[in-house]
């Protein structure tokens, strides 16, 4: 009994190892991926966060020194946009769109282009009822947190598929 099971456990281990499975929000970087120098962004805004803990997830880091970096994403412009998009009977918004636009490019530290100046847009719709108006600030700034997170994993698996194309494009 206690053999079966240890063979049991063993065989769906072997099985998962073999389909690729991957925990969520692991990637593989190539190597001109894995040390970043990030531009733009203040550390301490949730965005270079959420990039300086997805890069340590997947074995990179971000680094202070550019030219110990292998690729340098500069972030351009970095905006949180509200908007009302419907109204309640009384006249006040109810619903309300969140945007967050981020303008990068990707470069190597010699400045050759691996991701030309492009514009990410994440949006969220959310609503809002009146009766209950006190946590309507804490789920605003709980889905602008979760636009920046999604924006970093966009840019990092965007970097990380420039890097692979310049690599394929040399060789």
């Amino acid at each position: 009994m206690r053999f079966s099971k240890r063979a049991m456990l063993a065989l769906i281990v072997l099985t998962l190892c073999g389909c690729g499975f991957h925990l969520r929000g692991q990637v593989e970087l190539p190597e001109r991926a894995k040390v970043v120098y990030l531009e733009g962004v203040d550390r301490g805004q949730p965005f270079s966060q959420q990039l300086t803990e997805l890069l340590g997830f997947a074995g990179g880091r971000v680094t202070n020194d550019r030219n110990e970096a292998g690729s340098v994403l500069h972030v351009l412009r970095s905006l949180h946009e509200r908007r009302q998009i419907s109204l309640s009977r009384a006249g006040k918004a109810n619903a309300f769109d969140l945007i967050y636009r981020i303008d990068y490019e990707a470069v190597t530290p010699k400045g050759e282009v691996l991701i030309p100046r492009q514009e990410l847009e994440i949006t969220r719709q959310y609503f809002v009822d009146l009766r209950f108006a006190l946590g309507q600030g804490e789920q605003e700034s709980q889905l602008r947190t979760e636009m920046e997170q999604e924006a970093a994993q966009a840019l990092l698996l965007r970097l990380r598929y420039a890097v692979k194309d310049a690599s394929l494009a040399k060789t």
